[in-house]
Formats: structure tokens, sequence, C-alpha cells
């Protein structure tokens, strides 16, 4: 299918989708008139790559994890995708706590001025 059709399937734009063909993530064939020409199973493909993108995995995270799939679209427990997952939420958690932190101190500040004379 043509990158318009594939587009249109999965509400990616085009430019996404010829993105994440020049990153090797979605595999397309050159037709003799230069267009890209995607098989069918591309459509899942892109969901799955939308997916990992989805949870703040970056493209290299997504290459390494796309082959992680079932025939049934669930991400299989492999080693490389329980460890990246675990990372990835040990990230959040981390920024969670940053956050945190920066808003105890802000209510602080907050709480100081409204202490002081005016």
């Amino acid at each position: 299918m043509r990158v318009s059709e594939l587009a249109e399937r999965t509400g990616a734009s085009t430019r996404v989708l010829r993105y994440y063909d020049a990153n090797g993530l979605l595999p397309s064939q050159r037709l003799a008139n230069g267009y890209r020409d995607f098989p069918g199973q591309a459509v899942e493909r892109v969901r799955r790559i939308r997916l990992l993108l989805g949870i703040g995995l970056n493209l290299e995270d997504v290459a390494q994890l796309l082959p992680c799939f079932a025939e049934d679209g669930n991400l299989t427990p492999c080693d490389r995708a329980r460890d990246r997952l675990l990372g990835q939420i040990a990230d959040i958690d981390a920024r969670v706590s940053a956050l945190l932190e920066t808003r105890r101190m802000l209510v602080d500040e907050v709480r100081r001025w409204d202490r002081a004379p005016h």
C-alpha cells in the first residue's frame, strides 16, 4: 500500500511514516515509479511503534522492542522488553520524585510569603 493509504488507515501523518521508514522501523519497498510500498502488516506495525513511543520510549528502544511483539499484537515478556520497561518505570519514578520536590519547594515559598508581614 502507498504511504497515503497507510496514513489514512493508521491516523499517522505521511511525514511520520516516512520518518519511521527512514529510521528502519517501518520497512517498505520502492516501486519502479519511486513510490514507497508498504505491506499490509504495516498498519499493525505502526500501531506498535506508536504504542511504544507513547509510553516514552525513544526510537532506538522501539527498534529493539518491536521483535518482542506476539502475533496477537501484545508485547511479550522477552528479556529486553522487561528490562526496558522496568527502566522506563524507574525513569518515571525519578521524574515524579523530582516534581514532588519542586512542588514542595514552591508550596513552602508561597507559605513563607503568606506568613510575611505585608
